[in-house]
């Protein structure tokens, strides 16, 4: 799916909404010339969208200087739009906490300003973060409260809304949904007469259809989709059209065209063009080789689609560390503003008490022919000044405590940094390395079939304890940055046992395992499925990794009075007693080579322990070495009614 990028704005300023690169020289002059700050706040929001998609990084500067100064001289319009383009260019970076922040703070704006196109251009904002974020429900939940805004501009500003929705839904499977969707988008399109953004629709249609299996109906719009593309060169949108036809054909089993399409999109990529589409037409390639016997050629784009994925990885994984390291900078600069503000309020009642305690002594002065009454009036300011301090004080103790956990926070927060960069830049370089140097090997050409066989069982193993890696260490650290949110609900263990099972049954039968669930009725729970399905694959891939050939694993689920156990159980060559404490002792690293010398990161039942509590059950383990083990976890069978 091809989703809108463009963030339509609606701003009620006098604003323009792009200017061509021409006017660069223009807008600097304007800043230069301009008497009314209103007027520079403007020309620095426009200079921030001139640079949008050439340089995020000079466009977030302009956008800075925008909101400076708009928060001086009070231009609240100009602070909500200034928040808006900044947030877009944050989205260009990759800064999605911040960018989704900015977004957050502009709808608080328009909301009391009551500027309802600039609300609704904020929720489509804040559903492209979420969709890049990989939360597509959350996106396409603000998608349609920027629809329901827009409605009332007419059916020309839906158009973004409209495409953005349907791809949330394609990336969450309802394709009817989502077909219906970009339907309409197609037939406002037609009806406004305007064709910027019909190619997209074209290709989300065709796209949808193949994915539903109706090849005619996907090669009628991806055709168009293809033709419109070629017509206004655009690049990527060739490439999607060639791949997503390739993807037809190769889904009806006409491979020659499948190699057709998927090499044109090679060719038309070699201009410029996002790596995804080559990645992709590499995949398609692969697999079409792979289908007609023809095992060089598939090879050959194997190898192409595993080294740019490596380096695809690579990027993402510092982009995903920078985000952490900024989130952690930003959330320390905001406390360090905090302590400054709440230090110049301190300072300022001192400076209130030192005036008032000068006016008493002058006063006291005046009043000294009426001592007496001078006396009763000061005893009772003195008792009435004591209780005050006293309850400034305490205030102050109170201030102190939490300042205290702030930092205490902090700390965490900067362990949990370490120990992720500490991760990245140690474990993952292992087996990157064997990778490679598999890769290499059979690029000389010099192994027989019965050796790439071997290699390519090792790939898979390394490829496996990589992305396990990665998947626990991801949800270990969201966790631990308070970041992990539960949707419990009703489902069926049997359901997620059996799929488990049939995802780790390659990896049993490698090390010659016999895995089996003992599961044979319906079992329902109520919990946060995603989370308990990983806990379950760690448990299982555990097992698997402690088990020795002709071991067996098994997986059976029993209902008791208000929980759930699950159960894991194996006959590999079991835990010593003081080696169980440390199972669940946190992120302390501990970690033990499996049977085959499988590595591991220390987090995956660190992980298990905290998602079963989150979930209201608990963990435990019984082993006794050289006769296996039995990890089992409680989740509650029904809502639990706090």
């Amino acid at each position: 799916m091809r989703k809108l990028s463009a963030i339509l704005m609606f701003l009620f300023l006098s604003i323009p909404f792009a200017r061509a690169q021409s006017e660069y020289v223009t807008l600097t002059e304007e800043i230069k010339n301009s008497v009314h700050d209103t007027t520079k706040v403007n020309v620095y929001i426009s200079l921030s969208k001139f640079y949008w998609n050439r340089n995020p990084d000079s466009s977030v500067i302009a956008a800075d200087h925008a909101l400076q100064l708009a928060k001086k001289i009070g231009f609240r319009k100009g602070v909500a739009v200034s928040y808006v383009t900044k947030g877009v260019a944050l989205i260009g970076k990759g800064k999605y906490p911040e960018a989704l922040k900015c977004q957050l703070e502009a709808l608080k704006l328009s909301d009391s300003l009551k500027l309802p196109g600039l609300t609704g251009n904020c929720y489509n904002n804040i559903g492209i973060v979420y969709s890049n974020m990989g939360n597509h429900a959350k996106a396409a939940e603000y998608y349609e409260k920027s629809l329901e805004i827009m409605k009332v501009y007419g059916d020309g500003p839906m158009l973004s809304q409209l495409i953005n929705i349907g791809d949330a839904l394609v990336n969450d499977r309802q394709y009817s949904k989502a077909l219906e969707y970009n339907s309409r988008a197609l037939k406002i399109i037609e009806q406004i007469k305007d064709s910027t953004y019909k190619h997209i629709v074209l290709f989300n249609i065709g796209d949808i259809y193949q994915r539903m299996g109706e090849h005619k109906a996907a090669l009628k719009y991806l055709q168009e989709a293809l033709d419109i593309s070629i017509r206004i060169r655009d690049i990527d949108g060739v490439s999607f059209a060639y791949n997503s036809m390739a993807k037809v054909f190769f889904d009806k089993h006409q491979f020659d065209k499948t190699i057709y399409y998927g090499k044109k999109s090679l060719e038309n990529l070699e201009s410029g063009g996002t790596q995804d589409l080559i990645l992709d037409a590499y995949h398609i390639l692969y697999t079409a080789y792979n289908e007609q016997k023809n095992f060089k050629q598939s090879l050959y784009y194997r190898n192409q689609e595993i080294s740019l994925k490596e380096k695809m990885f690579s990027i993402e994984k510092e982009r995903e560390a920078n985000n952490l390291q900024a989130e952690y900078d930003l959330q320390k600069k905001q406390h360090e503003i905090e302590l400054l503000t709440r230090d110049r309020e301190l300072q300022q009642k001192e400076i209130v008490r030192a005036t008032f305690k000068r006016k008493t002594y002058v006063i006291g002065l005046v009043l000294f022919a009426l001592i007496s009454a001078y006396l009763i009036v000061s005893n009772k300011r003195k008792r009435k000044f004591n209780e005050l301090l006293i309850e400034r004080n305490n205030a102050i103790v109170l201030q102190k405590e939490k300042i205290n956990e702030q930092n205490a926070h902090l700390e965490r927060l900067n362990t949990v940094k370490n120990r992720l960069l500490s991760i990245i830049s140690h474990d993952f370089r292992s087996p990157l390395n064997s990778l490679q140097s598999m890769v290499e090997l059979m690029r000389d050409g010099t192994l027989t079939n019965e050796d790439i066989k071997q290699i390519s069982l090792l790939m898979s193993e390394k490829l496996t304890v990589t992305v396990q890696l990665v998947e626990n260490m991801l949800h270990w650290a969201k966790n631990q940055m308070d970041g992990m949110v539960l949707y419990s609900e009703h489902f069926d263990l049997k359901e997620v046992v059996e799929e488990n099972v049939r995802l780790a049954k390659g990896q049993a039968e490698t090390k010659q395992v016999k895995m089996f669930s003992k599961v044979t009725t319906p079992a329902m729970a109520f919990a946060d499925k995603a989370t308990v399905d990983i806990v379950i694959r760690n448990l299982m891939n555990n097992a698997i990794k402690f088990s020795r050939a002709g071991d067996q694993l098994s997986l059976s689920v029993v209902d008791q009075e208000k929980f759930v156990k699950v159960t894991v159980k194996d006959t590999g060559q079991g835990i010593p007693i003081d080696r169980q404490a440390k199972l669940f002792s946190g992120v302390t690293g501990f970690s033990t080579p499996g049977t085959s010398n499988e590595k591991g990161t220390g987090l995956g039942l660190t992980l298990c322990k905290e998602l079963v509590e989150k979930n209201g059950g608990r963990i435990w383990v019984e082993s006794e070495p050289g006769k296996g083990s039995s990890f089992m976890f409680t989740i509650p069978r029904d809502r639990v009614e706090s």
